[in-house]
C-alpha cells in the first residue's frame, strides 16, 4: 500500500486539508520530482505549459490541441502526451494534459492510475491509499 499524506494549505475558507501526492515525472531521460493535488474529479493529470517543456514536451505535427474543461466550465487547451509517473517506486505509464497555459495547477487525475489502484481518501486520519 502507499500512503500519501494530506497537506495543509491557506485558502479563502481558511486552512484546509488537501490531498497531495509526492511523485517524480520522467521523460526522456529527464525527472522532476513534485507534488500533484490527487483529484478524483479529474478525467486526466495535468501539468502547467512550462513544466511540460521543462520535461521536453514540444508540439509536434500531429499533436492534436484539445479542451478541456474544469467546474468554472472555462476551457483550457492542452495536448495530450504519455509520461512515466513514479509514485513511491511504482512505474506508471500515463498519459497527461500537457496544458497550453500557465494558470493550472498540477492534478493527478484518474487516467491510468485510479485504474491501478484502489484509492480511498481518508481525511479523517490525513491520509491517501492506494492499494494494489
Amino acid at each position: 500500500m502507499i500512503h500519501q499524506r494530506f497537506r495543509e494549505e491557506r485558502s479563502s475558507l481558511g486552512i484546509v486539508l488537501r490531498p497531495v501526492a509526492e511523485v517524480i515525472l520522467e521523460n526522456n531521460g529527464f525527472a522532476v520530482e513534485i507534488p500533484m493535488y490527487i483529484d478524483s474529479g479529474a478525467d486526466v493529470s495535468m501539468i502547467p505549459f512550462r513544466f511540460g517543456r521543462a520535461l521536453g514536451f514540444k508540439q509536434e505535427g500531429e499533436d492534436a490541441i484539445q479542451e478541456i474543461k474544469g467546474v468554472s466550465g472555462a476551457g483550457v487547451p492542452y495536448i495530450l502526451k504519455e509520461v512515466t509517473l513514479v509514485l513511491n517506486g511504482k512505474r506508471l505509464k500515463v498519459r497527461i494534459a500537457w496544458a497550453l497555459v500557465e494558470e493550472v495547477p498540477m492534478l493527478m487525475g484518474r487516467m491510468d492510475i485510479f485504474d491501478k489502484f484502489r484509492v480511498i481518501f481518508d481525511e479523517r486520519n490525513g491520509w491517501v491509499d492506494f492499494e494494489e
